[in-house]
């Protein structure tokens, strides 16, 4: 077999460009510190990069996802904290503004400043985040939550649900509540059931908002009193409890004296004072009401009391429902505000875990792709070694003709 001249030039220069690709090739490793530099030097090392970069980038956004969770629900706790403290201004004044020495005048800037104060909570109820959506609308954020409506009341235009972001590979977390866990699902009453007294009373007795004395049986009764003036100026008092379909619960008739419990159906309460003939107070079960409507309802009892008895008995029955129900307000924001302190605890915890997750797939990842710089260093010397011997080979060899034997 014969092998000509320029054969035998284009093999050395062949071996010595092979040594020079083998030498840049370590030559990149050592420089970026990276073994693979594309798929084709170990392909299934390079799926396993690209997986595990896929996972560190997922963990990088729930961490991502947890300060804004946090931004939030920090906001939030900060604004129910401010909520809290108007409740329980509104609430000492509401005592304060209890008292029959007050004049109608004093109870009138009672009144004014309870009103500014519900200002103040319905505008805290609009708060808006970091991002200009309003806190409590729900998963309606762009939505005004809460607004007057044209009978003076209050309307609601957010929904119920939770907006939620995604913390864990399996487990995420809500960032907000509605306007109506926080302000509007507030049962009236003592939360079981509530009193309310006729407009039309004219005497002077007021009850108390009552408790339970076991299971309240769902329905509407009416207490209903009688009154008997004696020749000698003596009065009797009597009443009767009926249902709202008729049913006589306690008989007509039954003596009624200053101070003393009636129980009937679940219902555990006392009245205090002197009802005229015909005066009545109904109970039925606890409804929702919003905690707007309940310190509007306590401005409108102080402006409308003028002095004479009738009007400051509804003044203390109105005073009386809106204690209960400032007090069922507060502890639901109470309730609310430790779900959001949870879950601020939650999110630390998590961030934790997300953080040991990351470190322990860096570390993964640098096994897989990162250069063992000893190694390479001595590959490096070898494939040098190579290349320079290859160059001192074609040195030789391309001075080699049959020419110089003629």
């Amino acid at each position: 077999m014969r092998i000509s001249t320029h054969q035998s030039q284009q093999v050395a220069i062949d071996a010595m460009l092979d040594q020079q690709k083998k030498l840049s090739t370590v030559q990149h490793q050592v420089a970026t510190g990276q073994r693979i530099a594309r798929p084709s030097d170990d392909p299934v090392a390079a799926a396993r990069v690209l997986n595990l970069h896929d996972t560190l980038s997922t963990a990088e956004q729930h961490q991502e996802n947890i300060a804004a969770a946090r931004t939030r629900l920090t906001m939030e706790e900060s604004v129910l904290e401010n909520v809290t403290g108007i409740i329980q201004r509104v609430r000492e004044l509401t005592v304060q503004a209890n008292n029959d020495s007050l004049t109608p005048q004093d109870r009138g800037f009672v009144a004014e400043e309870i009103r500014q104060l519900n200002a103040e909570l319905f505008n805290l109820a609009n708060s808006t985040d970091s991002t200009g959506e309003f806190m409590f609308s729900g998963a309606k954020s762009k939505f005004r939550p809460f607004n007057h409506s044209a009978g003076n009341g209050f309307e609601y235009h957010g929904d119920d649900g939770q907006r939620f972001l995604l913390i864990g590979p399996e487990r995420q977390i809500a960032t907000g509540d509605s306007g109506t866990k926080v302000f509007r699902a507030i049962k009236d009453g003592n939360g079981e059931f509530a009193i309310f007294d006729s407009e039309s009373n004219r005497g002077n007795a007021v009850i108390s908002p009552g408790n339970s004395t076991g299971d309240f049986e769902d329905g509407h009764y009416a207490i209903v009193f009688s009154k008997k003036v004696n020749p000698d100026g003596s009065k009797e008092f009597s009443y009767k409890v009926t249902s709202e379909n008729g049913e006589i619960i306690i008989p007509e008739g039954t003596p009624y004296k200053d101070g003393d419990a009636i129980i009937f159906k679940g219902v555990n309460t006392l009245i205090e004072g002197e009802p005229e003939e015909g005066d009545f107070f109904v109970v039925r079960p606890s409804e929702n009401q919003d905690v707007f409507t309940t310190i509007e309802r306590v401005v409108n009892a102080l402006k409308g009391v003028n002095g004479n008895s009738s009007d400051h008995a509804g003044l203390h029955n109105e005073v009386n429902r809106a204690l209960v129900g400032l007090d069922q307000a507060l502890g639901n924001v109470l309730e609310v505000r430790a779900t959001v302190g949870a879950r601020l605890n939650a999110l630390d915890g998590q961030e934790e875990i997300n953080e040991s997750y990351k470190l322990q797939i860096k570390q993964i990842l640098s096994k897989v792709e990162d250069l063992d710089y000893g190694k390479a260093v001595s590959e490096l010397n070898l494939k040098l070694t190579g290349l320079e011997a290859s160059q001192k080979a074609f040195t030789r060899v391309q001075g080699i003709s049959l020419f110089n034997y003629l």
